[in-house]
């Protein structure tokens, strides 16, 4: 099953912080940290469109990475950051987690998690369910007004 049609859904986004031990000898934040803010955001926007139930094994499903890409487009500081985080694509078994962090207004980087449901029993992946694509709806944007799939890192939005 492909991609559902082009919609807008509602962007989720949440105040971060990365701490003064989050940055490396270059003096700005170490790329590693980034990617855990931008874990950080996801599991609270995916708790806010699907409830803590869906998170805990056994009661719903399971999920795991499948894949993750993060892009760096300038360094980052300690201090506040802006995480933005919508459903970029949703499939039979998996669904797309899109992100990005601001600081100072300006998008640094930005990334995507394909996240794949299991069968708690088989810890294969299963369908997602009627309710929980339903959810993700709603946060499913792919009308193009975050499109970063196809920045390279050269091109700085």
């Amino acid at each position: 099953m492909g991609t559902d049609a082009t919609s807008a859904g509602t962007l989720f986004a949440v105040d971060l912080e990365f701490r003064w031990s989050d940055q490396d000898i270059n003096g700005h934040v170490n790329n590693a940290r980034a990617v855990t803010q931008m874990e950080e955001a996801r599991i609270k926007a995916t708790t806010a469109w699907l409830g803590s139930g869906f998170s805990q094994p056994g009661v719903t499903s399971l999920r795991v990475v499948r894949a993750l890409n993060a892009v760096f487009d300038r360094e980052m500081t300690a201090g506040p950051v802006t995480a933005t985080v919508w459903i970029s694509r949703i499939g039979r078994t998996s669904y797309t987690v899109s992100h990005e962090l601001h600081q100072g207004g300006r998008r640094c980087a930005h990334g995507d998690a394909v996240i794949v449901v299991l069968d708690p029993a088989t810890r294969q992946p299963d369908p997602i369910s009627e309710s929980v694509r339903g959810d993700l709806r709603k946060a499913l944007v792919t009308d193009g007004t975050h499109d970063h799939h196809h920045t390279t890192g050269e091109d700085q939005p």
